[in-house]
């Protein structure tokens, strides 16, 4: 019944209820990793990156206001986005790749298991001090996370505290 309702059935006529075609070009045909288009994977980045800087501020705010478990929550969710964000440019497989790889699995496993405990810590127990320390903790293993995509960065950085 409802698909058999059509005007016109030429796709350039733009009185047709599918409307005119849309240009197809390698920039707007959908990947194998994410199944969206380039585009749609950039601004979808940029979508949940700005959301992430916004539950940042937000968490930093709390902490101004003293309400400490509040801050590490929006920290977390700040990272949760943030994780989501690069998602979304590579793609979920992608970026799971690329976390557990051989030489970032630790810091990547650290990094999410300080998420859930600041979590934890924050929503479940209510302890502002322990959710203070896992927020510490996400900080110093997304750092570790991050220097392993800067060549010779951990040895560096090794070498100074250690």
């Amino acid at each position: 019944m409802f698909g058999s309702v059509h005007r016109n059935s030429d796709p350039d006529n733009p009185n047709t209820l599918n409307g005119p075609r849309i240009p197809q070009g390698p920039e707007t045909q959908p990947t194998v990793t994410t199944g969206m288009s380039w585009e749609l994977r950039v601004q979808s980045f940029v979508g949940l990156f700005i959301l992430s800087i916004i539950a940042s501020f937000c968490g930093s705010y709390l902490l101004l206001l003293t309400k400490i478990t509040g801050f590490c929550i929006m920290t977390s969710i700040s990272a949760l986005l943030s994780l989501s964000s690069t998602c979304c440019l590579m793609g979920p497989v992608g970026q799971i790749k690329k976390m557990f790889d051989k030489s970032r699995w630790v810091a990547s496993s650290l990094y999410i298991l300080f998420i859930a405990l600041t979590l934890f810590s924050g929503l479940v127990l209510k302890n502002a001090p322990l959710a203070i320390v896992c927020t510490a903790g996400q900080y110093l293993a997304m750092a570790w996370y991050s220097l392993s995509y800067i060549p010779y960065a951990r040895e560096a950085v090794a070498k100074i505290f250690f």
